[in-house]
Formats: structure tokens, C-alpha cells, sequence
């Protein structure tokens, strides 16, 4: 069995145990065992499974730089304009502000 994943570093708090950093998989499911029975020696494996077949693959960085044109418009104070074509445009105004809505205050539960 290949080395457990670097999150499984951690030391156990009993001393008996093995450090986890050395530990394979094999004597992480046995400690698992013996701490907690069978229920935890399986849910150990499953785990360490789950691990080992989704948490070792590397995501891509993909960094994604948009350029614009022009300046960001401020849509809260100045609306929008959308010219569609020649002759047709769509226009929304800017809504007025409004003051935020307050919360009511909660009464205790009996």
C-alpha cells in the first residue's frame, strides 16, 4: 500500500500509536480498529480510499485576464443603455436609493 496523503500528518493523541507521518494505510485502519472497532476500521478505509482516488489529483491554475474596452459603468446611479442595432436601443434608468431595510428584533423563545 502506497503512504498515507500528506493531510493524515498529524500526530494521534494516544503515544501508543504510530506517528501518522510514517503510518501506511494498513496500520491507520488498525488503529482504527482498536480505537474505535470495526465501524471504525471501515469508515478508516473508506476514507482513506476516498482519499487516495479524488483528493491526489492536482486541479489546473488557470488564471483568466478579461480586458475591457472602456471604464466600468455605474449601473446604480447612471441606468443602462444598449444600442441593438442602428436604430433600436434599450434603455433601463437608475433606480432611486432606498434606505436599507431594518431587521425586527427577535423576541425570546419560552
Amino acid at each position: 500500500m502506497p503512504a498515507c496523503p500528506t493531510v493524515y500528518r498529524e500526530r494521534m493523541s494516544d503515544e501508543t500509536e504510530p506517528a501518522v507521518a510514517e503510518a501506511t494505510a494498513e496500520e491507520l485502519v488498525a488503529a482504527a480498529r482498536r480505537r474505535y472497532g470495526r465501524g471504525g476500521a471501515g469508515l478508516a478505509a473508506g476514507m482513506l480510499g476516498l482519499e487516495i482516488a479524488l483528493g491526489t489529483r492536482k486541479k489546473p491554475d488557470s488564471v483568466q485576464v478579461q480586458e475591457s474596452p472602456t471604464k466600468p459603468i455605474d449601473i446604480d446611479n447612471d441606468g443602462l443603455l444598449v444600442a441593438v442595432d442602428a436604430q433600436t436601443a434599450a434603455s433601463v434608468p437608475a433606480l432611486e436609493r432606498r434606505p436599507p431595510l431594518a431587521t425586527r428584533k427577535r423576541r425570546p423563545k419560552r
